[in-house]
C-alpha cells in the first residue's frame, strides 16, 4: 500500500476516519479531544434521538512518553469496539466483594491492567499491524518503568509482565500466578477481564493482608523503609506514564451496569478455568460480529416473514468422539497452503483499506485480509423440529451435530452452523440457530415461548438456512436437510393442501439454490411412508436421500461432510 498523502488527510482525520470504523461497528459517536496530559476514554450516555451511544476520548497533548498519539488512540477506541465493562468492574468490586479505600484501588488498578491486556489483544486480531504497534509500545513503556517498581506490588507485577521486562521480574513471588493471568485473558469477550480478576483475588487479598498486617505493627514507629512500604499499598509508585488510561474510564458497552451471575458466583478453580475458557470462545464470536458490522455493504441479514427465533430447553449431548477424531486427523493432513489477499471474507480487517473505501464510498466490504484458505467451506445442517422427530431421532441429530463440530475444532477454513425449525398452527416457523458447541444442547422439539412446533414447514427450513450461509465465510457452500415427514405447513389454523404449498416450497428452495447448488435434503422414514412424500417431487433434480433411521440418516451426513471437505480442501 501506498504511503498516505498527508495534504489529502491530515493525522487528525485520519484518527476520525478510525473512530468512524469503531462507530459503524458499535453504533457510537465518539468525539477525539487532543488536550490534557493522559489518554483516556469517557463514557456520556446515549443521544436521545437516535440512540447511539457517546464517547470522549482525550488524546494526551503532547504526547505520553513512549506512547505515540496513533497508538494511544487506537488503545483508547479498543475499549469502546470490544466494550469494557467499567461500571462491571467497579460493581464487582465494591458491591460484592465490598472493597473500600486502597483495597478498592489496588482491585480496579488491577483490573484497568488486565482489561487493557484484553482489549489490545483484540485488536490485534482484528485489525492489521496494530499487534505490532502494541508490541513495541509495551517493550518501550518496559524500558521506561523505574527499578523501584519492580516489588511484589500485584499492579507493579502486571505492569511489568505486560511491559515484557524480562527476567529481571521472574523472581517476584507469584510471578507465575499473574503471567497465567494476562496469558489468559487474551481474546476473550467482554467479561474476560473480570473473571481473570476472579482468579487473582486471593493473592490479592493476601498480598493486602500481608501489607496490612505488617503497617498496624508498626504504626507507632514508621520507618523510612515502611512509609516506602506504605507508599506502595496506596499506590503512589504508580506512574501514569506508564498507564495508557487514567482513573476516569467509564463503562463501554450497551450493558452499562451488566455484571453476569457467573462472574458474582465464580468460586473454585475449575469453575474460573471453565468460565475463562467460555470467554474465549465467546471472544472468537465478538470478533466475527464486528466484520460482519463493518462489512456495511447493503445486505444485512434478515428473518424471512413468519419467523420466530425461539428458545429450546437444555439436554444432554452425546458426542461420537471416534468418528470426531478420525475426521479432525483427515482434514488437518490435507489443509491447503495459506494464501493472504485483500477480499470480503478474510479474518482480520485492513483499516487503511478500509479507510480508503470509506473515503471513496466505493466496495467498502472488501477491507479484510483473508489469511485461510480460499475455497473455505461453509455448511449448515437444518433439522427438522417437528413432533414427530421427538425421542430417539432428536437425540441422535443432536449427536450428529456434536460429533461435526467436535471435528473441525481448529480448522479454520471449515466453518459449520445448523438450525432446528417447526411450524404452528398459527403459521408461524420457530427457528433457533446453532452457532457453536455450546448451542447444541438446544437441538430438541420443545420450546419456551408456550406455542407448539408441531408442523414440517420445509420451506422456511430452506429459506433460513439460505440466509445463514449466505453470511458465512466459505466460498464453497452447502445445506444438508434433515427431516422424517411429509412438507406440510399451516396458515391461521388451516392447514394448506400440497399443492398450495408446494409452490412456496418451490420458491423457497429457488432462493436456496441461489447461494448454493449443493442442497441435499435426507427422509427418514419407512418404506411404505416415503413412497408417498411428495418431497420426491419437491427435490427432483436435487440430491435426495432416503434412510430408514436417523443411524442411517448420521452416516449419509458424515460421508456427505467428509466428501465435501476433501473434495474443496485437498492440496
Amino acid at each position: 500500500m501506498t504511503k498516505r498523502n498527508t495534504d489529502l488527510l491530515s493525522n487528525r482525520d485520519m484518527y476520525v476516519k478510525y473512530a468512524n470504523v469503531v462507530e459503524i461497528a458499535r453504533n457510537a459517536k465518539i468525539e477525539i479531544k487532543h488536550y490534557g496530559g493522559t489518554n483516556c476514554v469517557t463514557y456520556h450516555g446515549k443521544n436521545l434521538v437516535d440512540g447511539r451511544h457517546l464517547f470522549k476520548i482525550l488524546s494526551a497533548t503532547p504526547n505520553v512518553k513512549g506512547i505515540e498519539k496513533f497508538v494511544g488512540i487506537i488503545h483508547e477506541l479498543s475499549h469502546v469496539l470490544f466494550q469494557s465493562p467499567f461500571n462491571g468492574s467497579r460493581n464487582l468490586i465494591a458491591d460484592v466483594w465490598k472493597c473500600k479505600d486502597e483495597r478498592y484501588q489496588l482491585f480496579h488498578n488491577a483490573f484497568n491492567v488486565i482489561e487493557d491486556q484484553r482489549i489490545e489483544s483484540q485488536m490485534g486480531k482484528i485489525y492489521l499491524k496494530h499487534a505490532g504497534r502494541f508490541n513495541k509500545t509495551t517493550k518501550k513503556l518496559g524500558t521506561l518503568m523505574r527499578d523501584d517498581v519492580l516489588k511484589d506490588n500485584p499492579v507493579n507485577m502486571l505492569l511489568a509482565i505486560r511491559f515484557q521486562r524480562g527476567d529481571d521480574i521472574k523472581h517476584m513471588k507469584d510471578y507465575d500466578v499473574y503471567e497465567k493471568a494476562l496469558k489468559d485473558v487474551l481474546l476473550t469477550d467482554k467479561y474476560g477481564g473480570l473473571r481473570v480478576l476472579v482468579s487473582l483475588k486471593p493473592y490479592i487479598d493476601k498480598w493486602l493482608d500481608d501489607k496490612e498486617s505488617k503497617i498496624e505493627e508498626n504504626k507507632n514507629n514508621l520507618s523510612k523503609e515502611s512509609k516506602e512500604e506504605n507508599k506502595i499499598l496506596n499506590n503512589d509508585t504508580q506512574d501514569t506514564r506508564w498507564r495508557y488510561q487514567s482513573e476516569r474510564k467509564e463503562d463501554t458497552g450497551d450493558d452499562r451496569h451488566d455484571l453476569p451471575d457467573d462472574v458474582k458466583e465464580l468460586s473454585t478453580k475449575d469453575e474460573i478455568e471453565a468460565k475463562i475458557k467460555e470467554s474465549k470462545k465467546n471472544g472468537e464470536n465478538d470478533v466475527s460480529d464486528i466484520f460482519t458490522s463493518l462489512r456495511d455493504d447493503g445486505d444485512n441479514k434478515k428473518l424471512p416473514k413468519n419467523i420466530r427465533l425461539v428458545n429450546r430447553p437444555e439436554c444432554p449431548v452425546d458426542t461420537d468422539y471416534k468418528i470426531s477424531n478420525g475426521l479432525s486427523k483427515l482434514f488437518r493432513t490435507i489443509m491447503m497452503r495459506n494464501n493472504d489477499f485483500i477480499d470480503n471474507d478474510g479474518d482480520e480487517v485492513d483499516v487503511e483499506s478500509y479507510i480508503e473505501r470509506v473515503i471513496s464510498g466505493t466496495d467498502i466490504g472488501k477491507c479484510r485480509v483473508n489469511q485461510k484458505i480460499s475455497h473455505g467451506v461453509s455448511i449448515v445442517l437444518s433439522i427438522d423440529g417437528s413432533h414427530s422427530m421427538d425421542g430417539i431421532k432428536i437425540k441422535t441429530a443432536r449427536k450428529l451435530v456434536s460429533t461435526i463440530f467436535e471435528s473441525i475444532k481448529g480448522i479454520d477454513n471449515v466453518d459449520v452452523k445448523a438450525n432446528v425449525w417447526g411450524g404452528s398452527i398459527e403459521g408461524w416457523t420457530g427457528i433457533n440457530e446453532i452457532n457453536n458447541i455450546s448451542d447444541i444442547k438446544n437441538i430438541t422439539t420443545d420450546t419456551k415461548d408456550g406455542h407448539s412446533y408441531f408442523s414440517t414447514p420445509i420451506h422456511m427450513g430452506l429459506e433460513y438456512s439460505a440466509t445463514m450461509l449466505k453470511h458465512m465465510k466459505g466460498s464453497k457452500k452447502m445445506m444438508i436437510i434433515i427431516t422424517d415427514g411429509y412438507p406440510n405447513h399451516y396458515n391461521a389454523g388451516f392447514h394448506l393442501s400440497w399443492k398450495t404449498y408446494s409452490v412456496a416450497c418451490k420458491k423457497s428452495l429457488v432462493k436456496a439454490k441461489n447461494v448454493t447448488p449443493n442442497i441435499m435434503c435426507i427422509v427418514v422414514q419407512d418404506d411404505s411412508e416415503y413412497s408417498g412424500n411428495p418431497v420426491k417431487t419437491l427435490f427432483k433434480g436435487s440430491k435426495l436421500m432416503h434412510v430408514h433411521n436417523m443411524e442411517g440418516a448420521s452416516e449419509k451426513v458424515i460421508k456427505q461432510f467428509k466428501h465435501m471437505i476433501m473434495s474443496n480442501l485437498v492440496r
